[in-house]
């Protein structure tokens, strides 16, 4: 079975307080999402969690691609972050976040 063109899995990772100790391994898994492109995410980020810390957001495509994330993500717009083909790239969304995807 092939992987969607874009997967975004949001888990957590380390302490919000602790962030520059963390590793980038993912522990608890809130949840993954594989929406088509230009739609937002119907899931959102998880609020802080005692014991886990922050939520990430971790985005894998297979073609290079755009990821916007907020209460009101926009792919097309101008603030959003750069998604190379084929590499997880990490991103830490505030509680409620949602997240939007096009391709570059």
């Amino acid at each position: 079975m092939a992987l969607p063109s874009f997967t975004l899995t949001c888990a957590f990772a380390g302490s919000t307080a602790a962030r520059y100790a963390s590793q980038a391994i993912l522990g608890k898994i809130a949840w993954q999402e594989a929406p088509s492109t230009g739609v937002a995410s119907t899931n959102v980020a998880p609020p802080v969690n005692d014991a886990s810390g922050a939520a990430i957001f971790r985005a894998r495509a297979t073609a290079d691609s755009w990821l916007s994330y907020g209460a009101s993500p926009n792919s097309a717009g101008t603030v959003r972050v750069p998604i190379p083909a084929n590499t997880d790239v990490d991103v830490y969304p505030e509680p409620g976040d949602k997240f939007m995807w096009a391709a570059a």
